[in-house]
């Protein structure tokens, strides 16, 4: 009897633990299908089969479940984006343009609510430290000396010929595919790492 017992609470432990990155997976998915305030806590329960109280229990609340999905990196994405290598630009465009390919869609819903919706606005202030930080990891070689002065503003530029939002005036304003996309931020990014 006492050879059973450690066995079933860990046997317990690991399925709670799936419960979580099930729900947790849920949410990113869903977040991936619509906008933010869109989704409830029926919509994520259904979509990781589980009850509403389930995840009541484990997240508190819908933001409880963004914070936890943020927390952990339930999203994949800033592991993905630390696939670039630092000082290889046409690795790192590829890297980037991939994120915006799948998620920029979503990333964009996120923003659009980001005035209104705590769980939004914190998503939206997450990634852009993330792809400042980013930013400055993968194009350090072409960044000066912290003590030389000129940094910041040359890291704002990277970070603004980077930035989603010149994906979706590309891709979704000016109605561009993905290789003309590709172009222009090769363009905009090769004349900050040329000078």
């Amino acid at each position: 009897m006492k050879e059973t017992r450690p066995y079933r609470q860990t046997a317990r432990a690991a399925a709670a633990a799936q419960t979580g990155r099930d729900i947790l997976a849920a949410a990113v998915a869903l977040w991936r299908e619509r906008a933010l305030d869109a989704i409830t806590l029926a919509d994520i329960a259904e979509r990781a089969g589980v009850s509403v109280q389930t995840v009541i229990r484990r997240f508190g609340s819908k933001e409880g479940v963004v914070e936890a999905a943020i927390a952990a990196d339930a999203s994949g994405i800033p592991q993905a984006r630390q696939a670039a290598p630092v000082g290889d630009v046409s690795a790192a465009l590829d890297v980037l343009l991939a994120h915006y390919e799948a998620d920029g869609d979503a990333v964009l819903r996120t923003l659009a609510l980001e005035d209104r919706l705590p769980a939004a606005r914190q998503i939206a202030e997450n990634g852009r430290a993330f792809h400042r930080a980013w930013c400055a990891r993968v194009f350090a070689p072409f960044l000066p000396d912290p003590g030389d002065g000129g940094g910041t503003a040359r890291l704002d530029a990277f970070v603004a010929a980077t930035d989603l939002s010149l994906w979706k005036l590309l891709r979704h304003d000016l109605g561009r595919s993905a290789e003309a996309t590709r172009d222009a931020f090769g363009v905009l990014v090769g004349g900050l790492t040329s000078t």
